[in-house]
């Protein structure tokens, strides 16, 4: 796991190449905001989604990973709370999406997580040990958050 400020990803390129087209795209949303919705930066290898959402009680959320992709979670409005354990902390799938051919499981809290705040011009690189929860609600209430999620297939 990486994080930092939006600016910092230059700093990462050469840990993912793609880090520079996901700099790229931050920093034009930010000149010329686009609508939510899916676009495609690099073919089979890059995707970014941006998604308005309204952030929960962590309780209400559940720990995910992947094994294909890497997440690159940026916040553009808002601020949000992510919460993060080692995936091999996490010794309760509650799901068979991993063995059905998916890229995405969630599993159970473990006795531990940390947690990232993330607010706008923010992001957190997430690669398959890192099991997250995302959009959990940063202080007492919920809070409206956009963020766009980069998918980097590995």
């Amino acid at each position: 796991m990486i994080t930092g400020k939006i600016d910092d990803l230059k700093l990462y390129y050469s840990v993912c190449p793609e880090f520079e087209k996901v700099y790229e795209f931050v920093k034009e949303y930010f000149e010329n905001p686009k609508p939510d919705g899916s676009y495609e930066l690099i073919a089979d290898k890059l995707t970014a989604s941006i998604a308005t959402n309204i952030t929960g009680a962590a309780e209400t959320k559940q720990l995910e990973a992947h094994r294909r992709y890497a997440d690159v979670q940026v916040v553009l409005k808002g601020v949000e709370r992510i919460d993060w354990a080692h995936i091999s902390d996490c010794k309760v799938e509650l799901s068979e999406e991993f063995s059905k051919g998916g890229d995405i499981g969630f599993y159970a809290d473990p006795e531990y997580v940390s947690s990232i705040i993330l607010d706008a011009g923010t992001f957190v690189y997430l690669l398959p040990e890192d099991a997250h929860k995302p959009c959990v609600n940063a202080g007492a209430d919920s809070a409206e958050v956009t963020k766009v999620v980069f998918k980097v297939k590995l």
